[in-house]
């Protein structure tokens, strides 16, 4: 909602979501705007996390589409096919899709904080990637490495190269209720809304890690997530898919990240992954030198 006060001659006063404009002039082509952002004021919590060492950069590893590339089903609501992450990998969500500081209670602020102060000194937690489980939705989608979707009406299921994982989304609960016992992706039910698949997954095995760094979600935490398939007839469709993550344990709001997935049907055909090397398989050199991350 936009309210509006006459302030002294010739200006304007605006107040929308918290931010001042002053318009100068009655309006038309000559009104100039002035907008005044109100001071950003840092939480205790906020204030934590902005004093952490930074997240590393990310690099996005896209591939131009080919020219003669098949392209995706012109139905909105068939998602089939193959897809990848075309943007740099975030090592840590810092801010939301509208670039508002990630909302962290004192909680979450101080696992992110351990988190990322163990990782710099070179002595990261065991997690869920690191030892060759199923990350979460999210993270698992974040990847840079491709993935396929194979649908019918009563199941999407979601395949990554990585890790071998696998993310259903359930159509149809009656057909396919919770499991007996929590899986590490969570129980995910979807319904469409017009053409944007409206998904909620919940009960998940373990806390989930939202990146490399450790942003996290507890147990108890909901993603919610609005996936919607883009044809701007420019040869190059994509998927864009809103997460809103939902968790009073570590926030003090639900907040939303947006990530794009380009289509790239020459992906299809998965590499071969292996993880042993960041499990500390003693066939191989590497030692990963994880160490558990103490309970909360």
């Amino acid at each position: 909602m936009m309210t509006e006060f006459v302030w002294r001659s010739g200006f304007k006063r605006l107040v929308l979501a918290g931010v001042t404009v002053l318009a100068l002039g009655a309006g038309g082509a000559g009104a100039q705007i002035l907008v005044i952002q109100p001071p950003i004021v840092l939480t205790p919590a906020d204030t934590l996390v902005s004093e952490l060492p930074p997240p590393q950069p990310g690099v996005s590893n896209a591939t131009p589409l080919a020219a003669d590339a098949p392209m995706p089903s012109a139905d909105p609501r068939d998602l089939g096919g193959t897809w990848i992450h075309d943007q740099a990998l975030a090592f840590r969500m810092q801010r939301d899709m509208y670039g508002v500081l990630v909302p962290y209670n004192m909680d979450g602020a101080k696992v992110l904080e351990r988190r990322v102060v163990s990782l710099n000194k070179g002595a990261p937690y065991t997690n869920a990637s690191a030892t060759c489980r199923p990350p979460g939705p999210q993270w698992q989608r974040d990847l840079n490495m491709p993935f396929q979707i194979f649908q019918s009406p009563d199941v999407i299921e979601f395949v990554f190269e990585e890790y071998h994982g696998r993310w259903y989304v359930i159509m149809d609960p009656a057909k396919a209720p919770p499991p007996r016992q929590k899986e590490y992706m969570g129980y995910s039910v979807g319904h469409w809304s017009g053409d944007t698949l409206v998904v909620e997954s919940s009960g998940f095995k373990q806390a989930l890690w939202m990146d490399v760094d450790g942003t996290p979600v507890s147990a108890n935490g909901k993603l919610i997530q609005r996936i919607r398939k883009v044809d701007n007839a420019d040869h190059a469709p994509f998927l864009e898919i809103e997460t809103t993550v939902v968790d009073p344990t570590y926030y003090t709001r639900p907040w939303t990240v947006v990530r794009t997935f380009a289509w790239q049907p020459a992906l299809t055909s998965f590499s071969e992954y292996n993880c042993e090397e960041q499990i500390g398989d003693p066939t191989v050199d590497a030692d990963a030198g994880l160490i558990p991350e103490p309970k909360d």
